[in-house]
């Protein structure tokens, strides 16, 4: 089957910093078992260590998933936050999402699943490749917007939902819903359970380690929990 969740780290990235015209990014990516943090990607108000680790989880997240249903009536993106896994896309059956959140569940370090898959037909490459237009479109009004709002709300677009996700005050997160639901393309926006709400002096502080963090380990390699050899991506933007 066809599995979306398994890109590349650096190819989600560039596109991501090419789309949002962002230069201050952390880059992470996986290279035989480790990451490999530096300072062109996105900064992140997870750390490192979070960040590897919801990494690793979307890499064990690709096998099981990829049983499941076959090419023609099954596509499903999975993307871990915080511990916590999202999953959009289309199965054939009831049967088959049930089935994505056990398998989800079941791999060592997910928190929980919020299983937001639809039964029906499978999206198509257009409809897919205007889901990445809308993506692209919502991060730059963010940036132009906030900076600091922009790194810090996440979205996964599918078939024209915008599904949110990530460390932010209510205020941002009030924000970033008002900025997406008025841009062209999007059909609807969801809150998923892998927001978390924190306050401003959190937020900041966060965004301080985070920009250390990338300091700290540009250049560097840092294992993977359990050492695992599959390079991934995550595809949250």
């Amino acid at each position: 089957m066809k599995l979306n969740a398994k890109r590349t780290l650096v190819t989600a990235v560039a596109a991501i910093c090419i789309s949002t015209q962002l230069t201050a990014c952390i880059e992470t990516v996986l290279i035989g078992g480790a990451v490999a943090a530096s300072a062109i990607v996105l900064t992140d108000r997870r750390s490192v260590a979070v960040y590897s680790k919801d990494a690793w989880i979307d890499v064990q997240a690709a096998t099981p998933l990829g049983e499941i249903g076959t090419p023609k009536d099954t596509h499903i993106i999975a993307n871990a936050f915080n511990g916590r896994v999202l999953l959009t896309g289309q199965v054939a059956s009831e049967a088959d999402k049930q089935k994505a959140t056990d398998v989800v569940k079941a791999i060592s370090g997910v928190k929980g699943v919020d299983n937001q898959l639809t039964v029906g037909p499978i999206t198509s490459l257009e409809v897919r490749n205007n889901d990445a237009f809308i993506t692209s479109k919502v991060k730059s009004r963010l940036l132009g917007d906030n900076p600091e709002l922009a790194n810090a709300f996440k979205l996964v677009t599918e078939n024209g939902v915008v599904y949110v996700l990530g460390n932010l005050t209510q205020s941002e997160l009030e924000r970033g819903i008002e900025i997406t639901r008025t841009t062209s393309g999007v059909q609807r926006v969801v809150k998923t359970s892998l927001i978390t709400i924190i306050q401003e002096p959190q937020a900041k502080a966060l965004d301080q380690h985070a920009k250390e963090d990338a300091a700290k380990t540009q250049g560097t390699v840092t294992p993977l929990p359990g050492g695992d050899q599959q390079p991934t991506t995550q595809g949250v933007n």
